[in-house]
């Protein structure tokens, strides 16, 4: 190549590859111009968010009301309408916001909370009846919105398999195992529909698979039993299968058989925790008087102060005292049978309340005639009859059918695949006090 044109490939080389360089250089300060500009609307948007909440905080007030023994939602509402000057008005908005939504069955000790501005008008009610889920009410101009915020879970499937041994009780081994009390009593309670516990016998084999929820801590929040079965040689074979209806606040969400016979959990089915029958249902000599006398209930031992539970959903038709019974709690249930709970230390709920099933409704006590702290547990039937506590199985029976027993169908195949992809994961010893095996493994938010 001729030198003056190599010199010349040169310079030009040369003078390209500034311009380019050049170039680059202009678009990175074109890009840090654009993220700086970028990071300044998030300051502002910041700063301004700052300002209207301090604002907020000085022009509104924060009021609360909790839930106490025995009480619905009306309770709670009518002492919040007397804290705020237009109570009456913005709460009523707030109940019709949510009458579509919010089913409320509530324990003791839950808050409701108003938000009110400084005319003493309501701009917001918050409630959350689990740590997930949270009801909101928000004033938007002249109406109220609802709306429900689920914060974020991952769930987890166990199957958790055993045997009865001799003295054990399907109760006492799942709670051995660490399953809440609540799932315990769902699933004795489901099963014993169809299943008379009291003639169990050693080797009679369960299985339960449980749905839990945990938040992103790893804490866990809720629960569901999703099957439980049992199988024994003299009392035959049984499941159970939880039924999703469409409207989460349908009463038919529930546990069945495959057949779509309903197995309605409406309680722990037992009055207390731990149960020691001191005197059986039928003819005895009574303590008092020394005469063979009909004794219509069961008395179960317990230290005066005992907690005494609803056996299930229902009213509270007597809440009172009288010199045999002592203080004593009728509850009348959706299939008009009445469980009686006598010889209270103290009554929790009176007359017209609505109870839900295992609600604390009283305690233990030696009122009226009696010879010692107890509780005796009686129950009517429909007709007005006393009957054998241990012989009442089932509040309501309805069954499933038409669209709802297709769903079930569908259902049951599904929780069967579930069963069979757990039951694939290793099994491990739950702990040394049984010899119960579960097997488990997350699964993705539904």
């Amino acid at each position: 190549m001729n030198p003056l044109v190599r010199f010349l490939f040169v310079i030009i080389t040369v003078l390209v590859l500034a311009v380019f360089s050049g170039c680059r250089e202009q678009a990175k300060i074109d890009c840090l111009n654009e993220e700086a500009a970028s990071l300044q609307q998030q300051i502002d948007s910041l700063k301004a968010c700052i300002k209207n909440a301090e604002n907020i905080a000085k022009n509104t007030r924060i009021v609360m009301d909790t839930v106490r023994a025995g009480e619905g939602p009306f309770q709670v509402f009518s002492r919040l309408k007397l804290l705020v000057s237009h109570g009456d008005e913005d709460l009523g908005k707030v109940v019709l916001a949510m009458e579509d939504s919010v089913e409320f069955k509530l324990r003791v000790g839950e808050t409701f909370y108003l938000m009110v501005d400084s005319n003493d008008r309501v701009q917001k009610f918050r409630y959350a009846n689990s740590p997930i889920t949270i009801h909101l009410v928000e004033k938007k101009e002249s109406d109220f919105i609802y709306r429900r915020i689920d914060k974020p879970v991952y769930k987890r499937l166990s199957i958790y398999e055993g045997v009865l041994e001799l003295g054990s009780t399907l109760n006492g081994i799942l709670h051995k195992v660490g399953i809440p009390t609540r799932m315990v009593g769902v699933v004795s309670g489901v099963l014993q529909c169809k299943v008379p516990f009291p003639l169990a016998q050693p080797g009679d084999r369960f299985r339960v698979l449980l749905e839990d929820s945990y938040n992103m801590d790893s804490v866990w929040v809720a629960g569901k039993v999703i099957y439980a079965e049992f199988d024994s040689r003299t009392l035959g074979h049984h499941e159970a299968f939880r039924y999703e209806d469409p409207d989460p606040r349908s009463s038919y969400n529930a546990h069945y058989t495959e057949a779509g016979d309903a197995l309605i959990f409406d309680g722990l089915r037992y009055p207390l925790e731990h149960l020691r029958i001191t005197s059986s249902f039928g003819g005895r000599v009574h303590p008092i008087t020394g005469k063979r006398s009909a004794h219509n209930g069961i008395d179960y031992g317990a230290k005066t102060g005992t907690v005494v539970h609803a056996v299930a959903e229902g009213t509270v038709t007597v809440s009172g005292y009288d010199n045999l019974s002592g203080n004593k709690i009728a509850i009348k249930h959706r299939d008009n049978s009445v469980s009686w709970y006598m010889h209270l230390h103290s009554r929790g709920v009176g007359v017209g309340a609505k109870v839900s099933p295992g609600q604390s409704i009283g305690r233990v006590g030696n009122t009226g005639r009696s010879t010692g702290p107890h509780l005796h547990f009686g129950f009517k039937n429909a007709a007005g009859a006393w009957i054998n506590p241990a012989s009442k199985t089932m509040i309501a029976t309805p069954k499933l059918a038409g669209e709802r027993f297709n769903r079930l169908k569908g259902q049951v195949k599904d929780i069967r695949k579930e069963i069979e992809l757990t039951l694939a994961a290793p099994a491990t010893k739950v702990n040394d006090t049984t010899d119960v095996m579960v097997r488990s493994r997350d699964i993705p938010s539904r």
